[in-house]
């Protein structure tokens, strides 16, 4: 369960927090002096069962002028955005996964792919970043788990509503971290994830219950201090790293006469380097949004 939040781009104590367990929703009210910007904390991946979604982030919807996603992923229809992500993903100095990894390590991601009656050579082309993130793809397809996520669905209705829609990086950005992750301790970061794969429908379905009641304390217990406890570099990198980037970002919003509502992955928000706190030391009111 551990390393799968790691891979879920998707996808919670407080510290210095006084943020209710069984809050109403994941959506916080972010305020200093006269103007606020709204933060949903969300799930990338959510099953047609979870719709509609809480009220709490319809309204945060309604009441703004603009959102803010994390980043604008390629078109699937561009060719050449699609293998440029390819490339940035796969090894170019004639290194494959079967040279990186111990062979007993190589043996065990073989058996994986043999399991779901696949050929593991279709993937050693490319980085353990990318491989373990196909097989989260493959864990949720599995637990017939699917559906287009919190953020595709503000997308989608902010381009029928034509509302601006803003972001904090760039994709290529994004496929960077991605492509990096596991670098160096490559065995490790695969064997992890291939011991979590049992887990990791009971893993989503913890973190899905406890995100459609802003269960803030279980989310930061399911993603975050697992994250860090198991994998240190990959949650920086993830999370942290990024974190920080986008607090200035986010303070721009302020500077304008626009209301925004900012949708990024649940993980991002908890925790001592959590969206939420890094604000909150900055001087910011957060206030979590309740019936």
């Amino acid at each position: 369960m551990k390393k799968y939040i790691l891979t879920l781009l998707t996808t919670v104590t407080f510290y210095s927090l006084s943020i209710t367990a069984m809050a109403d929703s994941s959506v916080w009210k972010v305020s200093k002096d006269n103007d606020h910007v709204f933060i949903g904390g969300t799930i990338h991946v959510l099953p047609e069962s979870e719709f509609p979604l809480p009220k709490e982030f319809l309204e945060a919807y309604k009441n703004t002028d603009l959102i803010v996603l994390e980043a604008q992923l390629p078109d699937p229809t561009d060719a050449a955005a699609q293998q440029a992500m390819i490339a940035q993903m796969s090894y170019s100095d004639g290194q494959t996964l079967e040279s990186i990894l111990k062979p007993n390590t190589f043996k065990l991601l073989t058996n994986y792919f043999d399991s779901i009656g696949s050929n593991v050579h279709q993937f050693t082309s490319f980085k353990p970043g990318f491989v373990i993130s196909i097989m989260a793809l493959i864990e949720l397809q599995k637990a017939d788990i699917s559906g287009a996520g919190v953020d595709a669905y503000f997308e989608e209705l902010a381009i029928a509503d034509k509302k601006s829609i803003h972001y904090l990086e760039t994709a290529e950005m994004q496929f960077n971290m991605l492509s990096n992750l596991g670098k160096g301790y490559e065995d490790d970061f695969i064997e992890a994830n291939l011991e979590l794969n049992s887990s990791f429908t009971d893993f989503f379905q913890q973190t899905l219950d406890a995100w459609r009641i802003g269960d803030a304390i279980k989310l930061e217990n399911l993603i975050n201090i697992a994250a860090i406890e198991s994998d240190e570099k990959s949650y920086n990198a993830l999370f942290t790293h990024r974190n920080k980037n986008w607090v200035p970002k986010i303070e721009d919003l302020f500077k304008n006469k626009n209301k925004e509502f900012i949708l990024v992955g649940a993980g991002h928000l908890f925790g001592k380097e959590g969206l939420i706190a890094l604000l909150k030391n900055k001087g910011y009111t957060v206030e979590q949004k309740s019936s």
